[in-house]
């Protein structure tokens, strides 16, 4: 088993040290019939060097070789589809089969799972490619198709993608209407909870479908993902793309080790000498309220103190000459009584600590 991101160099394939990174594409293209999204969908494929392509909506009643090569183009690759019910729906997954080795295509209505394995590495997974339905009640009956199938499922590699036409809460949309369906939220974090599945946080922007209207939009495309699948492949991070001609974002999950995320905090040792430090960011971090899987939850909050710190910071380094100056005046005066008599241990302490002092406030100039 290769770790890390799945990455292999593959000099045996005469490939030279050619690396690996499992990249997958999720995109509601709202209709494949014409010739400017098929052409959309191929770019980005050829630009990304795509492992998986997941699309929903394709509104094909029937997928064949030349569908397929108008979006993946010449190279090597198989499919699988189910069909759109008149002019709604769609599905179509397609893989590289240089790279990806994929049989037992499990079709079930709004769902089309396959699963397979990375061939250079032998790493086997499971990718459902899903369009939930907009009725509640059918959300309902593909949750808990979905649930019983990860269930029988439970030491398995899964992924979960992408459009489930439903939010998880009020913060995941935006619009005229203040109306907000509870009963489908509830229900997919549901779901989500009692499948252990985890909602990875998103890259690039904070919504994956807009009216066009500049006004209303929400988050209801995702990848989600087992714990098993995030222990093979930690580094996981799902990036939105802008839109393209349809009134969906291009949804992309890759795992790769060269991409290390945010820049990490950093803060000089020296703050943790000043009093108040410690009783400062155990207050600061407590008042964080936020929700989510753990480590978004962490990420978020490291992020929110790194800008609390930088304030903290900032207040306390005001005037930083004149509190040098202060420091080396009273050490000067201490030296002074210090070479007409002997001194006493308040004055012997207040001296060490005014040395300390001095190099605190050294140390912020140079920052």
């Amino acid at each position: 088993m290769v770790e890390k991101g799945c990455r292999v160099r593959l000099r045996a394939y005469g490939w030279g040290w050619r690396v690996f990174v499992m990249k997958i594409f999720s995109y509601n293209v709202s209709g494949l019939g014409g010739f400017e999204k098929r052409a959309e969908v191929r770019r980005f494929i050829q630009e990304k060097n795509l492992f998986v392509v997941c699309l929903q909506e394709s509104k094909l009643s029937l997928v064949d070789e030349f569908t397929v090569k108008s979006l993946w183009g010449n190279s090597c690759c198989e499919y699988s589809y189910q069909a759109s019910a008149g002019a709604s729906g769609g599905l179509i997954s397609v893989w590289d089969s240089s790279v990806v080795e994929a049989w037992c295509p499990m079709i079930f209505k709004h769902v089309l799972i396959i699963k397979g394995k990375v061939i250079h590495t032998g790493q086997d997974f499971i990718i459902a490619n899903v369009y939930a339905p907009c009725e509640t009640n059918a959300k309902q009956d593909l949750w808990m198709q979905l649930n019983q199938f990860i269930l029988d499922n439970g030491e398995a590699n899964v992924c979960i993608g992408r459009d489930f036409n439903s939010v998880r809460s009020t913060t995941d949309r935006r619009g005229r209407s203040e109306h907000f369906r509870h009963l489908d939220a509830d229900n997919l974090n549901y779901f989500i909870d009692s499948s252990f599945l985890i909602d990875l946080p998103i890259c690039g922007r904070l919504f994956t479908w807009y009216r066009g209207d500049g006004v209303s939009m929400s988050r209801i495309d995702r990848f989600l993902v087992s714990a098993k699948w995030c222990e093979v492949w930690p580094n996981c991070i799902q990036i939105a793309h802008q839109r393209g001609l349809s009134d969906h974002v291009l949804l992309f999950l890759s795992v790769d080790e060269a991409n290390w995320g945010p820049r990490p905090l950093r803060m000089m040792k020296c703050w943790a000498d000043y009093v108040g430090y410690a009783e400062f960011v155990r207050v600061k971090l407590n008042s964080f309220i936020l929700d989510g899987w753990g480590g978004h939850v962490l990420k978020m909050k490291l992020k929110m103190i790194k800008l609390g710190l930088k304030e903290w910071h900032q207040h306390h380094t005001k005037n930083i000459e004149g509190k040098i100056m202060d420091v080396k005046n009273r050490i000067s005066s201490i030296d002074t009584k210090g070479e007409e008599c002997d001194l006493i241990e308040e004055e012997t302490w207040e001296f060490v600590t005014c040395q300390c002092n001095c190099i605190l406030c050294l140390a912020h100039t140079l920052e």
